[in-house]
């Protein structure tokens, strides 16, 4: 009789505990579209270097792409370093979010992906594009000025034409 009732009672209690238990709330990852929704900012970065501190990792992005929340080519991003998951040359579907003092994060159970393997992602994201700033020039630093490169590049041209045909002539009358 004991035997019945403990096995009844183990048969019972079967059903108390859940089919599937997660350690995280984000053990299953959302939508795209939820996704794009919950997050401040979408964004397709390069990642240039990442920068060890003391509890986290700062990674120096180069937006290729931005779909949400983000103009600037250039990109600081906050990442814990026990589960931060960016490599260093590799390009990422990144879901940002802003933090409370400013700059931005990549929080615990985004839905980050190499674009290499994002392509319904991407599919989702095309028509939400956005337009990215051009990265602005240091101080001193001026752009191009492609009339004094072509005149510098023509002088320098005739200069060495005269000279070639200088030394072939006097190779000429040497003879």
């Amino acid at each position: 009789m004991k035997v019945r009732k403990l096995l009844l009672l183990l048969f019972g209690l079967l059903f108390l505990f859940p089919a599937n238990t997660y350690a995280l709330s984000c053990a299953q990852l959302p939508s795209i579209e939820q996704a794009y929704e919950k997050y401040d900012a979408v964004v397709i970065a390069y990642v240039d270097d990442i920068v060890r501190k003391r509890q986290s990792n700062e990674i120096q992005l180069t937006v290729l792409n931005s779909f949400k929340g983000i103009q600037d080519r250039k990109l600081s991003v906050e990442e814990d370093m026990t589960w931060g998951t960016s490599e260093r040359g590799t390009q990422y579907l990144y879901f940002l979010r802003k933090k409370d003092g400013g700059g931005w994060e990549n929080p615990l159970c985004t839905p980050m992906q190499k674009v290499t393997s994002a392509a319904k992602a991407l599919d989702f994201l095309k028509e939400k594009e956005i337009a990215i700033k051009d990265a602005e020039l240091p101080k001193g630093a001026q752009s191009t000025n492609w009339i004094e490169v072509s005149i510098l590049v023509l002088a320098l041209g005739l200069l060495g034409y005269g000279l070639v045909r200088r030394v072939k002539r006097s190779n000429n009358n040497s003879s």
